[in-house]
């Protein structure tokens, strides 16, 4: 049975207490990163089954280096991946390819980013 553990990574912390609230409404036990580095940390201290993540980080590591970090230290990590690339295919195979089980779009509205944390969980 996998856990309802999910970490967040984004630095804009609007975004992140948004997803939190309602995600922890849905029975999501949530934590959250503004940086890569302190979301390396939360992996380790807390072992999520599942990772949001942005790619684009203002500061500190990048989220494409989040990514394979956090998959050398939890293989079985699912890891999705959210950004505004638009149309980058190239990212966005890169990604697939580090590991990267689903990517989506920047804004997403919260209930289709739960269905597809569900899913992600689940599958």
């Amino acid at each position: 049975m996998p856990n309802n553990k999910l970490l967040i990574v984004d630095d804009e912390e609007f975004i992140l207490s948004q997803f939190q609230s309602y995600l922890e409404r849905k029975g999501y036990l949530v934590f959250t990163a503004t940086k890569g580095e302190e979301g390396l940390n939360l992996l380790k201290q807390h072992n999520p089954d599942l990772m949001l993540l942005d790619l684009h980080l203002k500061e500190g590591i990048q989220g494409i280096d989040v990514l394979k970090q956090s998959l050398e230290f939890k293989p079985d990590l699912k890891v999705a991946i959210y950004s505004g690339f638009g149309n980058d295919n190239e990212t966005i195979d890169s990604c697939l390819k580090l590991g990267a089980k689903l990517v989506l779009p920047k804004p997403i509205n919260l209930k289709t980013l739960k269905e597809e944390l569900d899913k992600l969980r689940e599958g």
